[in-house]
């Protein structure tokens, strides 16, 4: 619904996530500037813009969840992010889904953490809260995939090294 962007705080309310709950998403200040600038030319666009969806399809109804997934794999692949299926160290990566963001940000967060040389096992708690698990041991995953991803840069520096002789 079109009321879940709070402008104010900067926040976006997603109501029946995975496993019907729903959560309260703070968004970054580049992401609010986008959604100023979507709600502008919405706005533009319908003089009489009353429909109460955010992601607004026809008719006053929502976009659907295969519209969605379409103009996310249109938008990764125009803007060059397009990745095939691949695996890295133990872990498998599938295509760009829009759930890709929730991971990303989990790996990333975690990623960051490292690079700060702190403990990222010690961060998970508080990670899981964040992103909604009953279970710490759920958000573990994600440790995985960032340890893979640190493999691979291993790997990568070491055929650049190589590369260099």
């Amino acid at each position: 619904m079109l009321h879940h962007y709070r402008r104010d705080d900067a926040t976006l309310y997603i109501e029946k996530t995975k496993f019907n709950k729903d959560r309260l998403i703070p968004v970054p200040k580049a992401v609010v500037a986008e959604i100023e600038n979507y709600l502008s030319a919405r706005q533009a666009l319908r003089r009489q813009d009353d429909n109460p969806y955010f992601l607004a399809g026809r008719r006053k109804k929502p976009l659907t969840d295969e519209q969605v997934r379409h103009l996310f794999r249109n938008t990764v692949k125009n803007m060059g992010l397009y990745q095939p299926r691949r695996v890295i160290g133990n872990v498998n990566f599938s295509q760009p889904v829009p759930h890709s963001l929730r991971h990303s940000f989990a790996v990333n967060t975690l990623l960051r953490i490292k690079d700060r040389g702190e403990s990222a096992q010690n961060a998970l708690p508080v990670l899981a809260v964040y992103m909604g698990h009953s279970h710490y041991k759920n958000t573990s995953v994600y440790l995985r995939v960032a340890d893979a991803l640190s493999r691979q840069r291993l790997v990568d520096f070491a055929l650049w090294q190589k590369s260099k002789t």
